[in-house]
């Protein structure tokens, strides 16, 4: 048990000196001193800290996957999905994207976690390719892998898909950027995440069969 509390404790110190001064900036010397270990007890429990590293970005993976899951949200082949996003109501459609908002805006190890990708995407290219992944092209290409989708089968009036996409989740990752860690503004980025989700559905979204 005390080594599982060490190996987390490795693991948390880590992620908030790398947020803070970047993974080039952190030793492994600085992580095992905000531990209040030795280097030599943190060599027990990782070989280097590249494997720290690696372990925070697997971490993020599973953290997110468990919100996801938690939420119910769709997630898979853009096939079996894409019902849901079209037939489920607009209150539905706030929920859902409250979940993934909150999730990088409030939770803790996401939030050191975006802190640390924008800090090390010039310079490592594990985190550049996360960065990526997580906010830029991945996020972009399933939405308009969504939305082509949904204009095929009429839940969504004709247009672009990338710019459709791009329309609506360039102002969501905004909204991340700029609430980030400000949980007592919570009401306030709600709030604007709520209107943009309703403009964009004024402007895209038919009811299936008209």
């Amino acid at each position: 048990m005390e080594k599982r509390n060490t190996k987390q404790a490795i693991l948390d110190e880590a992620l908030g000196l790398f947020s803070v001064h970047g993974y080039d900036g952190v030793s492994v010397k600085d992580i095992a001193n905000a531990v209040g270990i030795k280097d030599s007890s943190l060599y027990k429990h990782f070989k280097s800290k590249n494997e720290i590293f690696e372990t925070l970005l697997d971490g993020m993976n599973k953290r997110f996957e468990q919100t996801v899951t938690f939420y119910r949200l769709p997630q898979g082949d853009i096939e079996k999905v894409y019902r849901q996003y079209g037939e489920n109501d607009l209150d539905w459609l706030k929920k859902a994207v409250d979940a993934i908002f909150l999730f990088f805006v409030e939770d803790a190890y996401a939030v050191k976690f975006l802190h640390l990708l924008m800090i090390e995407q010039y310079k490592n290219n594990d985190a550049a390719r996360m960065f990526e992944e997580w906010f830029i092209d991945g996020a972009l290409s399933f939405q308009t892998a969504l939305f082509d989708k949904m204009m095929q089968e009429g839940y969504f009036r004709r247009a672009n898909p990338r710019a459709a996409a791009t329309q609506f989740y360039g102002p969501i990752l905004l909204l991340v950027l700029m609430y980030n860690s400000k949980p007592e503004r919570r009401g306030e980025a709600l709030d604007l995440l709520h209107r943009h989700i309703e403009e964009f559905a004024n402007n895209y979204h038919i009811s299936h069969g008209e």
